[in-house]
């Protein structure tokens, strides 16, 4: 029998977007699908338009994300994952379009194979799909998974991937609900420590929209925090068994983060980065945490203090 595949969307006021992403599943060539779209409570009038749309293909359902979940898309995910019936789990975003072929491909790919899950490439598209900006990421094959997608290497975003519903559950794969960013390479990183033997796709089978209001592909002082408490996250979890070389990328990326969010006045967050991932760190002389405290003060008395921040370096 053909296996049905469960795409779960989160969304949060999309009424402009979401009837594009919604036909572009509609357009599939491998028909056997269900689409679950999680509202996190929109205050515009996105549910209206996936209700009317619900009459022009009933295999997408809505549902309200509970309120005795936390706010976030990663909360939807996971309210997806529980509802889904399928025995294959796309997670997919509100802005961004599939690739007519893109479940076929996969699920070929999958059915003829032991692999848990299946990542392709990714275009990304501004304003049309026929804008196509170029590729989201050079590389999504690696002889060292793991090691080349924590350290950015290779890359693939929420939208890539299609799981076996089982292998997420078997092993409790779920999105970091503490995260507001980086909860795809978060949770992404955790899979691969543990499992490598995916199928890459190399042919583009999603579209990622660029555009003012994505809130994945962007840069703010919001998501460096999250950034940063991703990577931590990984640190502590795994730093027992990492490489020298991925301990050291770690904690190159948490001095880097202490010292943006320090420049973008994130006065409270760089403090936690410095007490969380840097105070520890016996690599750092008695001097250098002299320069850290310096740094700190300066920016908050002064609102600069670079001369204290570039003497500190790893060596």
């Amino acid at each position: 029998m053909t296996p049905l595949v469960s795409v779960i969307i989160p969304v949060f006021n999309r009424e402009k977007l979401i009837l594009e992403t919604l036909e572009s599943i509609s357009a599939q060539s491998y028909e056997h699908w269900e689409c679950l779209v999680i509202d996190d409570r929109s205050t515009d009038l996105t549910v209206n338009e996936i209700k009317k749309y619900l009459t022009k293909d009933n295999r997408v359902k809505v549902f309200i994300r509970p309120s005795n979940k936390p706010k976030g898309a990663n909360a939807c995910r996971n309210y997806g994952l529980e509802l889904s019936n399928g025995t294959y789990i796309n997670w997919f975003d509100s802005d961004d379009i599939m690739h007519p072929d893109k479940i076929r491909l996969q699920i070929e790919a999958l059915e003829s194979s032991n692999n848990p899950f299946c990542v392709c490439q990714s275009y990304i598209f501004k304003n049309d799909i026929k804008n196509v900006i170029g590729f989201q990421t050079d590389f999504i094959t690696s002889k060292s998974p793991f090691d080349d997608f924590l350290t950015k290497k290779i890359v693939w975003l929420t939208q890539s991937p299609i799981f076996r519903k089982d292998f997420l559950i078997e092993n409790d794969y779920l999105f970091d609900e503490d995260l507001q960013a980086g909860q795809d390479w978060e949770m992404f990183s955790r899979i691969l420590f543990n499992n490598s033997n995916y199928i890459p796709i190399e042919k583009p089978l999603v579209y990622l929209r660029q555009h003012k209001n994505n809130t994945s592909r962007g840069k703010n002082e919001e998501q460096l925090w999250y950034y940063f408490l991703a990577r931590y996250k990984i640190y502590v979890k795994f730093k027992d068994s990492l490489s020298f070389e991925n301990i050291e990328y770690l904690k190159c990326y948490f001095l880097n983060s202490f010292k943006l969010l320090l420049r973008y006045k994130q006065y409270n967050k760089s403090y936690n980065v410095w007490k969380m991932a840097l105070i520890t760190d016996k690599t750092y002389t008695i001097k250098q945490h002299f320069y850290f405290i310096l740094s700190m003060l300066s920016f908050v008395m002064f609102r600069k203090g670079d001369k204290f921040i570039n003497k500190l370096e790893r060596k």
